[in-house]
């Protein structure tokens, strides 16, 4: 072969094209039958493009140099076909025409590599807030379990400090209730407690230097005190006085036997003065404040014992009934004849309203269908009671309300009349809490 230029034609896996590069040779001449012609090259690299399609891999590059008529070096790449072909004339291209064929001198971005995407690297600030936030969320997850610990059944005790007024160690139970403490893993303390004397407070410890003191109080009273109380009249004055530090109280009077005998012999109406357990019972009802007689010492460490249990554990019980009550989406249904199924969709509310009514006495089917249809739901009927100017038109607004009864010619028209009207009005509208509807 004489020396002579080589155009390199580049065959690409991607787009299936053909590049030619300008590659000057030594050889001045060649041969017609070393070196292809230009009709027939369009053929032979058509040949390679359907047998690159067939393959459908990624072919390494081979560069092939034509010259004195074998391979004289062949050089790989991973993405393309390079073939280095003798140009019969020197310093010229050979016009291609075939498709899918692109010159060097037109497109010279086909035989770029394309490289992989590289990630950002991120920058010293970008890590150490990473860094930051993970850390936050560690120790927000380490907090949550530590709390959920300190509110388990089994765990709740040891946070709980029971706060002992010092006047209760004048009195022989406050060895009972000390020592009933010391048996569980709760912690007690005793102070002076000026405003509110003879009491016992609870503190709940939500970590290991934040405490939480409880809205409870528990009185231990001795029985001649509330007696003096009660026969002045100061016993609900001292109560609402007591509610200002605490809003949940508990008494506990320590009497004696003979001392209950007194106050039921005086219930009996054998003794004149205030009735103590009446007194007591107003107490109770009007100021929400729970009382107990207590005759042994012992059972006041009990109760004691009893209370600070159920203070540790009140915050796990809440959040379990919150749970049970969130995930509840359906009405309990009972049993019994008389039950009335309702759905979530509300159908059945419209009939439990009627069976509401018939539990009036004197109202049957007939006198409750005709007030649900006058008056839908509970809630109709008592903005229609608001509505009324005077407590007597209240008692009076259902009495008119026609009741049919039968069918066809039998049937007959009456009115629910004033007592039954009375009643319902009685029962919507009374907060008093100790009205009677009937003497019957």
């Amino acid at each position: 072969m004489n020396e002579g230029y080589y155009n390199t034609y580049t065959i690409s896996d991607s787009d299936v094209s053909i590049i030619a590069d300008d590659s000057p040779t030594n050889e001045t001449s060649c041969k017609d039958n070393d070196c292809l012609s230009a009709s027939d090259e369009p053929e032979f690299f058509q040949q390679v493009i359907q047998r690159q399609k067939r393959k459908k891999l990624l072919s390494p590059k081979i560069a092939v140099t034509h010259q004195r008529d074998h391979v004289q070096d062949v050089q790989t790449n991973k993405n393309n076909f390079s073939i280095l072909v003798e140009d019969p004339e020197l310093h010229t291209f050979i016009p291609r025409s075939a498709p899918g064929i692109n010159t060097a001198m037109n497109n010279e971005e086909t035989t770029e590599k394309i490289e992989p995407k590289r990630k950002k690297r991120s920058t010293k600030e970008e890590i150490e807030e990473r860094k930051r936030e993970e850390k936050a969320r560690k120790d927000a997850k380490k907090r949550l379990a530590e709390e959920l610990k300190r509110l388990s059944p089994k765990e709740c005790m040891k946070y709980i400090t029971v706060h002992i007024d010092i006047n209760l160690l004048n009195y022989e139970y406050s060895k009972q209730i000390i020592s009933e403490i010391e048996s569980t893993d709760a912690k007690y303390i005793t102070n002076s407690n000026s405003t509110v004397l003879n009491s016992i407070t609870w503190s709940r410890h939500m970590s290991d230097t934040v405490s939480e003191d409880e809205n409870f109080m528990l009185l231990i009273w001795e029985f001649d005190y509330v007696k003096n109380l009660i026969t002045s009249y100061e016993l609900l004055n001292k109560i609402n006085y007591i509610k200002l530090y605490k809003t949940q109280l508990s008494i506990i009077i320590y009497s004696t036997a003979d001392q209950l005998k007194k106050i039921k012999s005086k219930r009996n109406g054998k003794n004149s003065g205030p009735d103590m357990l009446n007194t007591l019972e107003q107490m109770m009802l009007s100021c929400q404040v729970s009382f107990r007689f207590v005759e042994n010492k012992n059972d006041i460490g009990l109760a004691v014992l009893y209370l600070t249990k159920s203070i540790a554990q009140k915050p796990y019980k809440l959040n379990k009934y919150k749970e049970e009550q969130d995930g509840c989406d359906w009405y309990a249904s009972g049993h019994t004849k008389n039950c009335i199924t309702v759905d979530k969709n509300g159908t059945g509310l419209t009939q439990l309203w009627r069976q509401m009514l018939s539990q009036f006495p004197l109202c049957g089917l007939e006198t409750s269908e005709a007030i649900a249809t006058a008056y839908e739901s509970p809630i109709a009927l008592l903005d229609a009671y608001d509505n009324c100017s005077s407590r007597l038109e209240g008692e009076t607004l259902l009495q008119d309300i026609p009741v049919r009864r039968g069918f066809g010619p039998l049937a007959s028209n009456r009115r629910i009349g004033p007592e039954l009207s009375k009643k319902i009005y009685t029962f919507f509208t009374d907060n008093t809490g100790c009205t009677t509807l009937s003497q019957e």
